[in-house]
């Protein structure tokens, strides 16, 4: 582990992939403490009762989850959470590609998803640390799609001009991973509200869906607010 790096404390929802790499181990070995599960309600239950930092999350494609979670349990699993308010980073490692999957999953409060091709326990490990400090994680291969294959009305930066001095706000907050009973809390307005900017900002920026618009934000170079 590099001298600006902290232990970190991991609870793992193992499925074949992270057995067969090792992963609990591994980790162990850049020096974080885990503690592993294979059941998906005794892992939602023990974010509860001994929160780790971060989760990490094995996940397969629905019908194939014989051990970890299909993406029906998980996208259940982080919407249990984020209903118990349970302060945990939550981190997606799957093969499961589909972009409309992916923004369900931020929607219902992940932090972070990456894509399993390629990945190693070094790559997890850094993962985690950006997790903790804050940051937010899309898979790198969506984030090049992103560029390479932009709408036909691609934002520039020109389109926040365009945007309410709330809508900003909100955008921010979207950027950072908020959801919308967060955004609302924070900004003290009702969620139906926070709902109405989500979707003027939608039509603004011509982001389909929460991912999308995130990446956008990124993009137009927007931050998030320093109290998220």
């Amino acid at each position: 582990m590099a001298a600006n790096q902290s232990a970190v404390r991991i609870s793992i929802l193992e499925g074949p992939w992270a057995a067969w790499q090792g992963l609990s181990d591994g980790l162990r070995g850049e020096g974080h403490s885990t503690s592993v599960t294979r059941d998906v309600r005794g892992f939602l239950d023990g974010l509860g009762t001994d929160p780790p930092q971060v989760a990490i999350l094995d996940v397969e494609s629905d019908g194939e989850a014989a051990i970890g979670c299909s993406v029906t349990e998980d996208l259940n699993l982080l919407r249990e959470a984020r209903k118990r308010r349970l302060e945990v980073r939550m981190l997606l490692l799957s093969a499961v590609s589909t972009p409309e999957v992916i923004s369900q999953c931020f929607d219902e409060g992940a932090s972070g998803y990456l894509f399993r091709a390629g990945l190693g326990v070094n790559a997890v490990s850094s993962a985690v640390q950006s997790l903790v400090r804050g940051e937010r994680l899309f898979p790198v291969q969506l984030l090049r799609n992103d560029f390479e294959h932009p709408p036909v009305t691609s934002p520039t930066a020109s389109v926040l001009l365009l945007l309410t001095q709330r809508e900003r706000e909100v955008l921010q907050y979207v950027a950072g991973g908020a959801d919308n009973l967060k955004i609302a809390a924070h900004l003290q307005i009702a969620e139906r509200t926070v709902k109405s900017h989500v979707t003027q900002l939608y039509r603004k920026l011509g982001a389909e869906n929460r991912t999308q618009l995130a990446l956008r934000a990124c993009h137009l170079g927007v931050r998030p607010p320093p109290d998220l």
